[in-house]
């Protein structure tokens, strides 16, 4: 008896040793390393492998610089690769699948109506989560890279309202001009202020093809479409829309000249936010509105511009059917308002409705939840030459450098120098 039960233990201890031996490992590499968002990533993760006891994710950090220069492609490239990955959409995402590195998730966002639970936005063709007319990107994250933030108090005195067309936007910069007041403060110093806000007035006007050609070298941005951007961004200049230092002045002072009410708007991205709450008086009081419609026959004419980040499953990944169970949790309801509050705006439909942020996030969340379509900036869609040259091409304008003629002439042969990337 003694040894039966001898025996009976050592076949239970094998039983729950070949148990352990059946626990999935998933590898998910990232660029999150510290501060409230890593909290909550640690926190699903934890909360997956308690609700998925035969799952155990294993998390690869790298810091923000290596990740983008050597940490991901060594990963991609390793063995074994991760099942899951961080990355940019756009261009980034389009590379992956095209090496083979990206896996197609068409039959997964299918399963269940997962991919309708996210904001339809992400799935438009600018949004750089498509490949193909497929979807290869799982969206976590999104951000408003550019909108017009002004200074409420300013507009209420001046009886001004938030612009709904072109037109009206001018006139109102008119009556700012007027009373004395610098209308628009931009530093752009590095082109890509500026460059990012004239991208979204192009693609505003610009036929969608012409405009995908220019930047992909397929095509010349001397056309009509460009020229009529170009004009738009002209007459802000001729009325005196902007500060005369915009050329040399940086990024982060303009936006401190803004909260600290010496001028009445301030296109930039949605980090305005945060930064306001460490600069601005008790008391400033701000909100934001879109590029004014320009063109209303335009697809694009309600358009905001942005960029989604997210994650992707691996192509070669042997575990995509846990990577997938992994990604329907952290993209659930709950996880989700977690990390909203944690500071990242929600891909998925209501979330950032419900969670606790503050008004201009949840202005910033409306706005993208209400677009029909995303505009990616050219940086993270096309080769970053291309678009840096179309930036310089649009700052020549808004300086009054260059006419608009002969800004497009220098971005085409500027273009052609760079040569095909």
């Amino acid at each position: 008896m003694q040894m039966f039960r001898g025996v009976l233990a050592g076949l239970t201890l094998l039983a729950m040793s070949g148990t352990a031996l059946a626990v999935t490992e998933i590898r998910i590499t990232h660029a999150t390393t510290g501060g409230a968002e890593k909290e909550v990533l640690d926190q699903i993760v934890a909360d997956f492998e308690a609700a998925n006891p035969d799952i155990k994710v294993v998390q690869i950090p790298f810091d923000d610089d290596t990740y983008s220069d050597t940490g991901l492609i060594t990963q991609l490239q390793g063995n074994p690769v991760p099942d899951i990955y961080f990355q940019w959409a756009g261009y980034p995402v389009a590379r992956d699948a095209n090496a083979g590195y990206a896996a197609d998730l068409t039959d997964a966002l299918k399963s269940d109506g997962w991919g309708d639970t996210f904001v339809p936005s992400v799935w438009s063709a600018g949004a750089g989560t498509m490949v193909d007319g497929k979807p290869y990107l799982i969206p976590a994250s999104l951000d408003v890279t550019n909108t017009i933030w002004y200074n409420k108090t300013i507009f209420a005195e001046d009886g001004l309202t938030p612009p709904k067309t072109w037109e009206e936007f001018l006139a109102l910069i008119k009556v700012l001009v007027e009373k004395g007041e610098t209308p628009i403060i931009e530093g752009n110093q590095e082109f890509w202020p500026f460059g990012n806000w004239a991208s979204h007035i192009a693609a505003k006007v610009v036929p969608p093809e012409e405009y995908a050609a220019a930047f992909e070298q397929t095509g010349k941005f001397n056309t009509a479409g460009f020229l009529k951007a170009l004009n738009h961004i002209q007459e802000l200049h001729t009325i005196g829309a902007f500060n005369k230092d915009m050329a040399g002045l940086g990024a982060d002072p303009a936006m401190a000249t803004f909260i600290e009410g010496a001028a009445v708007m301030h296109p930039i991205g949605s980090w305005l936010i945060g930064t306001a709450k460490e600069l601005g008086d008790a008391d400033f009081d701000y909100a934001s509105f879109d590029t004014p419609v320009i063109d209303p026959t335009h697809p694009l004419k309600d358009s905001v511009i942005g960029t989604v980040t997210g994650w992707v499953v691996h192509a070669k990944s042997t575990h995509q059917a846990e990577a997938v169970r992994f990604l329907k949790f952290y993209t659930n309801e709950a996880n989700q308002i977690k990390r909203a509050e944690a500071g990242s705006l929600s891909p998925i439909k209501g979330v950032n409705e419900k969670a606790n942020l503050d008004p201009q996030t949840k202005q910033m969340a409306e706005m993208l939840a209400t677009a029909p379509a995303m505009v990616p900036p050219p940086d993270t869609t096309y080769p970053v030459p291309v678009a840096e040259a179309y930036y310089q091409a649009a700052a020549m304008v808004a300086t009054g450098e260059k006419t608009p003629v002969d800004a497009l002439v220098w971005l085409d042969d500027t273009v052609a120098v760079i040569g095909k990337q």
